[in-house]
């Protein structure tokens, strides 16, 4: 018989704290994303260039909201991110063990093919620069960011196993990999006794919602944690880019990721502005991206929501749509306008179903 584990609030009762996947690590429903720190002139520098001190003040915001989760990566401003995080905990004066630290690794660091990838000489040295960049003896939870290709999942899990067992690593994760190839590694974790898969970072959204096919589904079954990056579709949910105001002087115009359906879009967020409409949080009317906010957060699979900002306001009001509460028919309505079509076999499991789904009785 397992037990259902209960968020814990912050003090306030504003924010939650879950469990990661099948663990005792409580982090918050909100976690503060650092794609923004460090960009140059580069890719990264299109999402983001803030520099120590703008850091410095949102890692503040962030950790004063009840915030314990930050995630980065070590592509992120090719270690710039990293680094910036690791001395904002320090200028802050953050006690390490009151923070949860993620990173991730299979981007390329170097111009060799072996700078590059989920293999184990990759794994063992990018873990070893991640810990200098970030000023710590441990990462909480190490991610593979990636699938690849040309690596055997059983060599990614061994590095792993052994930056766990070496102490380096408190919990392992995936990103952005298929359902079979997440419980094929969690086969064969099993199976050789190897530290468990515990989380998967993964997109989701009101208009990105895939994951609902396969992929959430085998979650559930394997009690095993998502953490969800760009909940606002590249800013797409803030409803900026859809309407008779919208300008094509943004973020998008020059990185167009992630891929959006405009057409099932532009009704989505037709509606949560009529939802948004009349709503309030402490006297101050409630925005459409905290409308698609609160939608993952009424979301019993996620974990946590990955917030990134480049402005002290911006992450203000993303914080704050942890007071939005949805009703019955808001989500029902959410749901309805935003639903995937039916696709092969999911339509021919729910008819079968029916024979042996006791839930119904």
């Amino acid at each position: 018989m397992t037990t259902q584990k209960l968020p814990y609030f912050h003090e306030d009762n504003r924010l939650r704290y879950k469990t990661l996947g099948n663990t005792g690590l409580f982090v918050s429903e909100l976690c503060l994303g650092t794609m923004t720190f460090g960009g140059d002139e580069d890719i990264w520098g299109l999402i983001g260039n803030l520099q120590q001190e703008q850091a410095d003040e949102l890692v503040k915001i962030a950790l004063e909201a009840g915030i314990n989760f930050i995630d980065t990566a070590n592509i992120y401003g090719f270690g710039a991110s990293e680094r910036i995080v690791g001395q904002s905990l320090k200028n802050l004066g953050v006690r390490r063990e009151n923070v949860v630290l993620a990173t991730k690794v299979l981007g390329p660091m170097g111009d060799s093919p072996n700078a590059r990838g989920a293999s184990r000489g990759h794994i063992m040295s990018e873990c070893k620069a991640s810990l200098s960049r970030l000023q710590t003896d441990y990462i909480d939870l190490y991610q593979i960011h990636g699938f690849d290709p040309s690596t055997p999942i059983e060599e990614t899990l061994e590095a792993l196993n052994t930056l766990v067992q070496q102490g380096h690593v408190r919990y392992v994760g995936l990103s952005n990999w298929a359902a079979w190839q997440v419980m094929k590694a969690i086969g064969i974790s099993q199976a050789r006794n190897l530290c468990p898969i515990t989380s998967l970072q993964a997109h989701y959204t009101l208009v990105g919602r895939d994951l609902e096919r396969g992929i959430i589904p085998m979650l559930e079954s394997e009690r095993v944690g998502l953490m969800v990056w760009s909940p606002l579709a590249g800013g797409y949910l803030s409803g900026k880019y859809e309407g008779p105001d919208a300008s094509e002087e943004n973020r998008r115009a020059k990185f167009d990721f992630p891929p959006v359906n405009r057409e099932r879009g532009s009704k989505v967020i037709k509606l949560m502005r009529e939802i948004a409409d009349g709503k309030q949080i402490d006297g101050e009317p409630v925005s459409v991206a905290q409308i698609a906010l609160a939608w993952l957060l009424h979301q019993q699979p996620v974990t946590s929501i990955i917030v990134g900002a480049k402005r002290p306001k911006q992450l203000k009001d993303n914080i704050r749509a942890a007071q939005v509460r949805l009703s019955d028919d808001e989500l029902a309505a959410l749901d309805e306008v935003s639903r995937l079509p039916e696709e092969y076999p999911g339509w021919m499991m729910k008819m079968m179903s029916g024979y042996r789904d006791t839930a119904k009785e």
